[in-house]
C-alpha cells in the first residue's frame, strides 16, 4: 500500500505532536539564535560575511584541518573561536524537510565525475568572487567594482544556464 507525502507528514506530525512552522517563524528563531550565538562566542564577523555556503564551507574545512594537522590555513575572523556550521545546518535542514514531507529520494547522477567537476568550479569561482550572491550584492551595493562585476557574471550565468536547460529540454 503506497503512502502519499501528505499522509506521511500527518503521521509524523501526530506521532511527535509537531506543529507547522512557517518560514517567517523559522527565520525569526534562526536570527535570534545567530545573535545569541555571536554574543555567547564573542564572534565579530567581517563586513558582508553573511550566510555563505562557499566561505563558511571553506572556513569549516580549514578549521578542522588546522585543528587536526596543526596547520595555519586561512580562516575568517568569525570562525577563529568556533567554526561556522552553516553548511552542515543547511544540509541537515534540507534532509529533515525532505524526509518529513515525503520528498526525499536517492538518485544517481548520469556522470558523477562531471557533477563533481561542476561543484569544484562553482565553489572556486564563488571563493574568487568573494562569496555567495548575498555577499556579492552587499559588495556591489557598496560600490566595489569586483562585487558588481561578479554579480553581473552570476546573473549572466543564470540567464545562459536557463537558455541551456531550455535547449536541453526541447531536444
Amino acid at each position: 500500500m503506497a503512502v502519499s507525502g501528505s499522509e506521511r507528514v500527518q503521521a509524523v506530525s501526530s506521532r511527535w505532536g509537531a506543529t507547522r512552522v512557517t518560514a517567517v517563524q523559522m527565520g525569526i528563531v534562526a536570527g535570534i539564535l545567530a545573535v545569541a550565538g555571536g554574543a555567547f562566542f564573542d564572534v565579530r564577523p567581517p563586513e558582508a560575511y553573511g550566510i555563505c555556503m562557499a566561505c563558511h564551507g571553506r572556513d569549516l574545512v580549514n578549521w578542522v584541518i588546522n585543528d587536526l594537522a596543526d596547520t595555519r590555513l586561512t580562516i575568517a575572523p568569525a570562525s577563529q573561536v568556533f567554526p561556522v556550521l552553516t553548511t552542515i545546518g543547511v544540509l541537515l535542514g534540507a534532509l529533515l524537510g525532505a524526509t518529513t514531507s515525503g520528498e526525499f529520494r536517492l538518485w544517481t547522477p548520469e556522470s558523477a565525475v562531471k557533477n563533481f567537476a561542476y561543484g569544484v568550479l562553482v565553489m572556486n569561482f564563488a571563493l574568487l568572487a568573494g562569496g555567495c550572491s548575498i555577499r556579492l550584492l552587499l559588495r556591489a551595493s557598496s560600490g566595489e567594482w569586483l562585487g558588481l562585476l561578479a554579480f553581473c557574471g552570476m546573473a549572466g550565468g543564470v540567464v545562459l544556464g536557463t537558455f541551456w536547460l531550455r535547449w536541453q529540454a526541447t531536444r
